[in-house]
């Protein structure tokens, strides 16, 4: 028969194993003695399985605190980048200036905020703050000559050139068009 483990602490160093007597047993203690009683080289060899086995549940749970740490911070991050993004979205079609300050002060006031609204936060800062916004004109071709009526007639290159300026609103078409009306 092999020997069956005692229920002594394998870590405890001054512990000697007890033998357990199961008390409806009929056998005789020395007989019980023998059957419960682990050699000393096992009971060593459990003894560092187990100092082993708790050294390596300490560092994994240190580990397990270092991952867990490291994705608070990611989350974090995430977060915090999704925001700025958000922001410089909502600031860039407010047409703001100094889009810098504007984050700066957007952000400030969103972390005031109880519920973070980044919508209110950039119309806030616009109504406080407009000189750090263009002002919106409403488009108009207010800088170009105005329309000939139909009667006019402009030679087909001026004709053509003033389309294309009126169509898309740039300065070079614009001076193309002046230009070949000069001549």
């Amino acid at each position: 028969m092999t020997p069956a483990p005692t229920t002594a602490d394998p870590t405890d160093h001054d512990a000697t194993p007890t033998p357990e007597r199961d008390p409806g047993s009929t056998h005789s203690p020395a007989s019980e003695d023998a059957d419960k009683l682990v050699p000393v080289s096992e009971a060593i060899r459990y003894r560092k399985r187990a100092q082993t086995a708790e050294q390596q549940l300490t560092e994994l749970r240190e580990q397990f605190e270092q991952l867990r740490n490291q994705l608070d911070s990611s989350q974090d991050t995430i977060t915090s980048l999704e925001r700025r993004q958000k922001i410089d979205a909502l600031l860039t079609d407010s047409d703001a200036i100094d889009l810098e300050a504007a984050r700066l002060l957007t952000e400030i006031s969103v972390s005031q905020m109880d519920e973070p609204d980044v919508g209110t936060a950039v119309n806030d800062l616009r109504r406080q703050k407009p000189y750090l916004f263009r002002h919106r004109a409403e488009r108009s071709n207010s800088a170009m000559a105005p329309r000939l009526s139909q009667t006019d007639t402009l030679p087909a290159a001026q004709e053509a050139a003033a389309e294309r300026a009126a169509a898309t609103g740039d300065r070079r078409d614009l001076l193309d068009y002046l230009r070949l009306r000069r001549k």
